[in-house]
């Protein structure tokens, strides 16, 4: 009997493999979103901004600063982040790996995946605006459910909606 495969080949029951796609996966969307930025910045000098796209917005110059500190060379906090909802292995794999590549992100210390969520507890350089980055290279839109200075929970929007 064949093995259960997944979109691009990858067997279901292999979860290296799975990680593997999944990051290959994160990293291809955050090119094309680095693209879509890029195509769009060139487009708003040509023509000035388009009126009728909302556009989110934009991170003030000070946490943008504060992002781009290498967390290996500044001092470390450490910070939960429960992420739900993650139905598959693959998707808690995407935002291991999301918030794992993360600016200010020194390591990802522990992760715990219980039924459709997730724990990671990183290691940050202090003052880093955690949320920012996360919306800056998630490649799935979420919302943050609560956040305090040692633990962040946010709600994945997947674009199917949520399984609750």
């Amino acid at each position: 009997m064949a093995k259960p495969v997944a979109p691009g080949g990858v067997n279901v029951e292999d979860p290296e493999g799975l990680r593997s796609a999944v990051a290959d996966l994160c990293e291809e969307t955050k090119r094309l979103s680095r693209r879509v930025d890029e195509l769009s910045a060139a487009v708003e000098r040509l023509h000035g901004p388009d009126p009728s796209v909302s556009s989110p917005p934009q991170e003030s110059t000070p946490a943008r600063a504060t992002t781009t500190l290498p967390a290996a060379r500044t001092k470390l906090e450490r910070v939960v982040v429960v992420v739900r909802p993650l139905p598959e292995i693959a998707m808690a794999a995407m935002a291991e790996t999301s918030l794992r590549d993360l600016p200010g992100v020194s390591e990802v210390v522990s992760s715990e995946r219980v039924e459709d969520w997730a724990r990671f507890t990183l290691e940050v350089a202090l003052g880093t605006d955690l949320i920012a980055e996360m919306k800056q290279a998630m490649p799935v839109v979420f919302t943050v459910v609560d956040a305090g200075p040692e633990e962040i929970s946010i709600e994945l929007r997947w674009a199917w909606g949520t399984s609750y």
